[in-house]
């Protein structure tokens, strides 16, 4: 039976969600005075921004005409350029992370990292009876110091709002447990503003798609874990890569490329990230011997959530199918961890070929319509290993990462993305959550843009 108490708790819960929905398209239906480059505006703010965004293209690339100054690279990239791949950065290596299925479920902030700590002790009352909620401030301002089209500096931030409830500690419902997030976010675009270029690299993870709204949502969705979590079933919504292909490790470094996942994988694809979100359910088994196997159908959806994150329609267009299977070792008696992934993803959607039209001839020239690509993925392979051991901290060490993916459709901007990277966090040991990390990475672009 369900008592009162837990029958407020959800009439409250309810109550919560209704409020956030309504806050978002009330506070949608005005445009912040620092806009988002995102791909879910208006309309009249996609006109404005693809404007601005040509009439920029065109002065810093008025050097080379052709291809790239007829526009076309620039609207295929300004959807996805400034969105693929904001995450949320767990440094501290605790039990901690919306970025993999390789961490809890529940996913508490160890308590010497919140501002406030215990509030006096109710943050902890909450978590003992299933409650964990976070609300963090992040800023990237960054600046242009040489070349470019100017000198200056820009400011962004990003504010997550997050709750996990734990329906086992609440109501007895064993493994079953809810997870609901959302963003805000403000700011300006260093590369556009002051670098002059709207390029397939960028620079702000959290600049970008935020809808101009007070709340975007980012994913809600229930996770059961049955047969002592050797089967972990997650169902609702939620960005299609976020379990897949992820790694926190990457998002040590201040850009686009490899946090949390390969953007080189995920530019102008249906594998979405933050702050998009999409139908589906995913399932992961984990059979022992630090191994798991994982895999997921989401919808294809035409609106991905809309601008404020609550489109719940189920128009879609196809699907994406992600798959991966790992080991997860600890080596000797420090425990030096690793991890270690193989996997991939198939689009079933149609997309529209950005290069080649119908005719084959470079849609440059033909001015027809684009081919239709029936089908594409990508797969990659990925692996990071603590080598040395400063402390007990789980990422109190030096570790090693690496990645590689190659795409399979003609119709993507980039055919490939290697990265490497070191990372030593934890040398002092007052300061365990303090890093410093070296990468390196490479995107090959598809050889259509180059030769165009």
């Amino acid at each position: 039976m369900v008592n009162c108490k837990n029958l407020i708790i959800i009439r409250i819960f309810i109550a919560i969600i209704l409020v956030l929905t309504s806050l978002s398209h009330a506070v949608a239906k005005d445009t912040l005075s620092h806009s988002y480059a995102t791909a879910f505006s208006s309309q009249s703010v996609k006109k404005n921004d693809a404007t601005k965004t040509q009439n920029n293209a065109e002065k810093s690339v008025s050097h080379h005409k052709g291809f790239w100054d007829n526009g076309s690279i620039i609207q295929f990239m300004e959807k996805d350029n400034a969105a693929a791949s904001s995450q949320q950065r767990h440094r501290t290596g605790m039990s901690a992370s919306a970025l993999g299925s390789a961490w809890p479920e529940i996913r508490l902030v160890p308590k010497d990292d919140r501002i406030f700590g215990t509030i006096s002790g109710l943050r902890t009352k909450l978590e003992k009876h299933g409650f964990a909620f976070t609300l963090t401030y992040l800023n990237e301002s960054l600046g242009n110091i040489s070349g470019g089209r100017k000198r200056g500096f820009t400011y962004s931030h990003q504010v997550v709002m997050g709750t996990d409830l734990d329906f086992e500690k609440m109501l007895g419902a064993k493994g079953l447990s809810f997870h609901m997030l959302g963003i805000q976010r403000a700011g300006r675009n260093v590369a556009t503003d002051y670098m002059g270029v709207t390029s397939l690299i960028q620079p702000q993870e959290d600049y970008g798609a935020g809808g101009n709204v007070l709340y975007k949502l980012v994913y809600m969705y229930f996770e059961q874990s049955l047969l002592n979590k050797k089967l972990v079933i997650d169902f609702g919504r939620m960005p299609a890569n976020m379990k897949f292909g992820t790694s926190y490790l990457g998002c040590y470094a201040l850009n686009m490329i490899t946090c949390a996942h390969p953007s080189g994988l995920s530019n102008v694809t249906k594998w979405r990230s933050w702050p998009f979100s999409q139908w589906g359910i995913m399932a992961r088994v984990n059979p022992g011997a630090h191994l798991y196997a994982q895999a997921g159908i989401y919808e294809v959806s035409p609106t991905e959530g809309g601008r404020a994150g609550f489109n719940f329609s189920f128009a879609q267009d196809g699907f994406v199918i992600p798959m991966e299977v790992g080991w997860q070792p600890e080596f000797g008696k420090q425990k030096m961890t690793g991890h270690y992934k193989l996997g991939g993803y198939v689009d079933t959607s149609d997309h529209p070929d950005p290069f080649t039209s119908v005719d084959g001839r470079p849609k440059l020239i033909s001015k027809l319509p684009g081919k239709t690509e029936r089908q594409r993925g990508a797969w990659y392979v990925g692996a990071d290993q603590m080598i040395y051991r400063y402390g007990k901290a789980a990422n109190q060490g030096i570790i090693l990462y690496g990645l590689a993916g190659w795409n399979m459709g003609a119709s993507l901007p980039n055919q490939s993305q290697y990265t490497l990277g070191i990372i030593s966090q934890g040398m002092f040991p007052a300061r365990i959550t303090d890093a410093i990390a070296f990468f390196w990475t490479r995107q090959v672009v598809n050889r259509k843009i180059t030769r165009m």
